[in-house]
């Protein structure tokens, strides 16, 4: 179907690592023959939650398009997939098998910043190369380097421009927060303490597993907030508690933490998720050939457009093989973290670069919305 991989590679140390005229800017890497053993990456999510499940849907797409195009190294690229089920110790255990029971050198995805922590030392001290989708605490890189790699922004590059329109455009009275109880819960409600000081009037965490938010939300009415934002990646939870707040008749202007807006988040919560906004990196209209072919494969065999969990799934996949045929090897992880940094990647939400510490940037920022039950891109 696909027949063309439309990598872009920059020129930046490429000779030092002598990987190809084939990758100089521009250049399509032509389909071929496959043969010979596949080419394994093995990958991490909550399985069973929503979220978890999109990843790797998204990953899925990747290697659908990869192996239309004859693969790298000329084998067929295969997935080796475990749940982590939001917890550290599964998490670990995961990596463990991957490592040494399905000999796999490069791992990709997870949701959960802490249980991104909690992986990196085993991925370290096995010489892997671990390329993350989603967790968004700022240690995940910064503990990281090496062969560590993470595609989402962090709470910090969020806050150049959310922050500032929450506080300038949106401009609220009184604020409340509600987040998850881990490291990037947690690091939200002090930034907003920070943020916003005096006017925060409530905070509170709940728990990954929670599902009843009826007390939450009362303590949220009762709060007077006219601004309540959620740091919620799991849109089972954000979309109950929109939910819990609208059956009490409690209605004010609501958000969702950058990058957390997902497109189930309007499904779970209904009329209740109506108006709730946020911003992210990725908008599936986004105007570009690639994006184009991933969203049209997606929705083909999903039945469903994607979002931005979707595209992340897809983009570790996707550079992970693409600096592997670069590097030309499966093995020699540090040789393909070099390929990784010295590159530019086109992906479907455009150009993506990553700095020494292993953090991706990109070249769009969308403000999102909710409007007629679906998550939208809102020119401002």
């Amino acid at each position: 179907m696909f027949r063309e991989i439309e990598m872009v590679v920059s020129r930046r140390g490429l000779a030092a690592l002598a990987v190809g005229a084939f990758l100089t800017a521009g250049y399509p890497m032509k389909a071929c023959a496959q043969s010979g053993k596949p080419v394994k990456i093995g990958v991490i999510y909550p399985t069973k939650s929503v979220i978890g499940k999109q990843g790797v849907q998204g990953s899925n797409i990747a290697v659908e398009m990869l192996n239309a195009a004859g693969g790298i190294l000329g084998r067929p690229v295969s997935l080796v997939t475990y749940d982590t089920n939001y917890a550290p110790v599964e998490g670990v255990s995961a990596v463990q098998k991957l490592l040494t029971q399905d000999e796999v050198k490069f791992v990709v995805g997870e949701i959960s910043s802490t249980v991104a922590l909690a992986v990196i030392p085993v991925i370290k001290s096995e010489d892997a190369l671990l390329m993350l989708a989603v967790p968004k605490h700022p240690d995940v890189t910064k503990q990281g380097g090496g062969n560590i790699f993470r595609l989402n922004t962090t709470s910090a590059m969020d806050a150049k421009s959310f922050d500032r329109y929450l506080v300038d455009t949106v401009a609220p009275s009184k604020v409340a927060l509600v987040a998850e109880n881990n490291d990037y819960g947690r690091l939200n409600v002090a930034n907003f303490k920070a943020l916003f000081g005096d006017k925060l009037v409530y905070s509170d965490l709940f728990s990954m597993t929670q599902s009843d938010f009826s007390a939450m939300a009362s303590n949220l009415r009762g709060s007077g907030a006219d601004l309540v934002c959620i740091v919620a990646s799991n849109p089972e939870q954000s979309g109950n508690i929109l939910r819990g707040m609208k059956d009490l008749g409690y209605n004010p202007k609501r958000c969702i933490t950058p990058g957390l807006l997902n497109n189930d988040t309007p499904k779970i919560g209904g009329a209740a998720a109506e108006g709730v906004f946020s911003e992210d990196v990725y908008s599936p209209t986004l105007k570009n050939e690639l994006n184009q072919k991933f969203v049209a494969a997606y929705e083909k065999k999903y039945g469903e457009t994607p979002g931005k969990v979707e595209v992340l799934g897809f983009e570790t996949v996707w550079i992970t093989a693409n600096a592997i045929q670069a590097a030309g090897s499966e093995k020699d992880t540090n040789k393909v973290a070099e390929t990784i940094r010295a590159g530019t990647w086109e992906t479907p939400r455009g150009s993506v670069r990553f700095d020494a510490s292993g953090q991706a940037s990109g070249d769009n920022v969308v403000r999102v919305e909710v409007r007629g039950g679906k998550v939208v891109e809102v020119k401002s």
